[in-house]
């Protein structure tokens, strides 16, 4: 998303979509026929999407919190552990994605496959939810998992108790070994790595108590 978004303006045609890079790494997802994004949105009511704030300097500091694509009620609902209400560098780049989505989905006459998406392709409403905050400074990402974890079972993720997050990092670590344990009984090899994939960054992440 943000590799297209720089050449993105309010005035893309259909051949701002169909140029190569563009095609390549946003159309797919949209007909599910990405790797990482097996299910067409046409399919779906809710599309659950993890953001890196990218890093404003040379330091590596940065942020994941997740952005939640509702496609009936046209909005983006964020969940940040760190605030519930908007701020610059998170709503910088949520705006990211509530302008170029509508565009693409316009493109992809999205609203000719959606049973209730409609024909109205207007800028989604971005809306920060009242979230647990982390207190550690590295648990940012576990606290995302957590979030899709609960969203997707319909639960309230303000259920979860922050100070539980750490007997949640067993739980993933113990879950992350029994996976590895099913790919080496069952000789499953994990599919090469696509183009924009970011498995190998650099950049140690952890979370600022303040962006």
């Amino acid at each position: 998303m943000a590799l297209v978004y720089k050449d993105f303006s309010e005035d893309a045609s259909d051949e701002f979509w169909c140029a190569g890079d563009n095609q390549l790494f946003l159309t797919p997802y949209v007909w599910g026929d990405s790797r990482r994004c097996g299910i067409a949105w046409t399919e779906v009511y809710k599309i659950f999407f993890p953001c890196r704030l990218p890093s404003e300097d040379d330091e590596a500091v940065t942020h994941f919190l997740l952005g939640v694509l509702d496609l009936n009620q046209k909005k983006i609902d964020v969940y940040d552990s760190i605030y519930s209400e908007p701020y610059e560098a998170g709503m910088n780049y949520m705006q990211m994605y509530a302008r170029m989505i509508p565009h693409l989905l316009k493109f992809s006459q999205f609203d000719k496959n959606h049973k209730s998406f409609g024909n109205v392709f207007n800028k989604f409403d971005i809306q920060w939810q009242r979230s647990p905050h982390q207190t550690g400074s590295t648990d940012c990402g576990a606290f995302l998992i957590k979030f899709v974890e609960l969203l997707m079972i319909g639960k309230d993720v303000q259920q979860f108790q922050p100070e539980d997050i750490k007997d949640f990092r067993k739980e993933l670590a113990a879950n992350l070994w029994a996976h590895g344990e099913w790919k080496r009984n069952s000789g499953y090899d994990t599919p090469p790595e696509n183009v924009g994939d970011d498995y190998e960054s650099e950049n140690e992440t952890f979370c600022p108590k303040e962006l």
